[in-house]
């Protein structure tokens, strides 16, 4: 016996059942879909479209790093693991980066019963470039100031600062990789 239950079609407001299928729109069949995203995608491909966010390799001349001296700290390591990649390694004739980090603490909103309400983590990296002869080549202090509210929850206190220290030390990677790569185009032009 035939399952016609499948091709049963209720209408609202109307007392009738149709037993026909009702049809699907020509979009709807996946022998079109397919051959049209197929199609759709091969012009984008062929226009040259590039997202935004696509990589490029085609980037100038890095400054060589010979040396990278962060400190023995949690915050250090993974300072170290954010700049890992971001230049080009030189076993001998490049610079030598001396990296120190501060963190500094303060209550910034203390409330009518002495409780703090808000606090301000602020974190600076004191960035010292060296040539191979040991002058040094430029010296930068690196500084990240955010803020959070206290909350009730010590647990969550120490998740937020936890992760506005690893924010700070995120936008300190990305200062130290543009001060190389102006370092870079200094360099450049003071070689022509």
């Amino acid at each position: 016996m035939a399952n016609r239950s499948r091709n049963a079609l209720l209408c609202r407001g109307v007392l009738s059942i149709s037993l026909c299928k009702k049809p699907d729109p020509i979009f709807a069949a996946p022998h079109v879909i397919v051959p049209l995203l197929i199609i759709v995608s091969l012009l984008v491909a062929g226009c040259g479209f590039e997202p935004v966010y696509a990589v490029r390799d085609n980037a100038g001349p890095t400054t060589p790093i010979s040396k990278l001296d962060l400190p023995d700290t949690r915050a250090g390591r993974y300072l170290g693991n954010q700049l890992r990649g971001r230049f080009t390694s030189a076993e001998t004739g490049g610079l030598a980066l001396y990296v120190t980090l501060d963190e500094a603490r303060r209550d910034a909103l203390i409330a009518t019963d002495g409780s703090t309400e808000r606090i301000d983590l602020t974190m600076t990296a004191n960035v010292r470039l060296e040539n191979a002869s040991g002058d040094i080549v430029e010296t930068r202090a690196l500084r990240v100031s955010s803020s959070y509210n206290r909350s009730s929850s010590e647990l969550a206190n120490q998740e937020t600062e936890a992760s506005l220290r690893n924010t700070a030390l995120d936008r300190i990677a990305s200062d130290i990789q543009f001060l190389l790569a102006d370092l870079a185009v200094n360099v450049g032009r003071n070689a022509l």
